[in-house]
């Protein structure tokens, strides 16, 4: 007997899907965050889809498919410096220059201050390496910093101190940036102590008319249950 798990795991495909139906259905834009931006981070109205591309870079194809079908596009943070998986591999940089192509932005998601100090280097340096590979290959205008669960340094205070040297390495913005947490509610998902919509859930937002700055991470959804992928 096949048995439905989707009602105890709510992390679904087809929950992803309806909440972006709604949001579509109540009048929302679609924006990436470099246009929203550009837009002057309007307060109403707009959705910021955001996906940090921490572990299992397979699994976003299942989110972007889903973007693309509905005429919606997200930005896509990857990493550089990273054990998990390697950007410049066949299949990821394939994943991350064609989801440019049609339209998705691609951002740097750093740890750059927790890699300079293990590794005795700068900061700075490692984020213009990073940037400097992934330029190659895409557009890149923001950054976002990555924290591992054991982290041991959190890059986002060094961001924000240094901001305007960091903005000289070509980018536009990072994705904590005042004028963007201040006209969004953000939503995004994590552990509470189990896996759960940290604060607010998209539906409950979507009444507002409130903009939403919505992060997930692709890892940790599915097309029937969680175990689904094995790599």
């Amino acid at each position: 007997m096949m048995v439905d798990l989707k009602s105890n795991n709510k992390f679904s495909m087809d929950y992803y899907k309806s909440f972006l139906d709604y949001a579509l259905n109540e009048g929302y834009n679609f924006v990436t965050l470099k246009e929203f931006v550009d837009k002057g981070c309007p307060s109403f109205n707009h959705v910021i889809l955001r996906h940090d591309l921490d572990l299992k870079p397979q699994t976003l194809n299942k989110m972007i498919s889903i973007e693309k079908s509905m005429g919606v596009r997200s930005t896509i943070f990857v990493r550089v410096t990273g054990n998990e998986y390697n950007v410049l591999s066949y299949p990821v940089l394939d994943m991350v220059t064609s989801a440019s192509k049609d339209g998705f932005e691609i951002g740097l998601h750093t740890s750059c201050v927790e890699f300079a100090k293990i590794n005795g280097i700068s900061p700075i340096s490692i984020l213009k390496l990073e940037l400097t590979i992934l330029k190659e290959f895409v557009d890149i205008f923001g950054i976002a910093p990555h924290r591992d669960l054991n982290y041991a340094y959190n890059s986002l205070p060094f961001i924000e101190e240094n901001w305007a040297e960091i903005s000289k390495l070509g980018v536009d913005y990072h994705a904590y940036q005042k004028n963007i947490e201040d006209a969004t509610v953000y939503v995004n998902e994590g552990f509470n102590p189990h896996l759960c919509w940290r604060k607010h859930a998209p539906e409950d937002v979507i009444p507002t008319k409130n903009s939403m700055y919505i992060l997930t991470h692709n890892h940790w959804w599915y097309e029937r249950h969680p175990f689904e992928e094995w790599k």
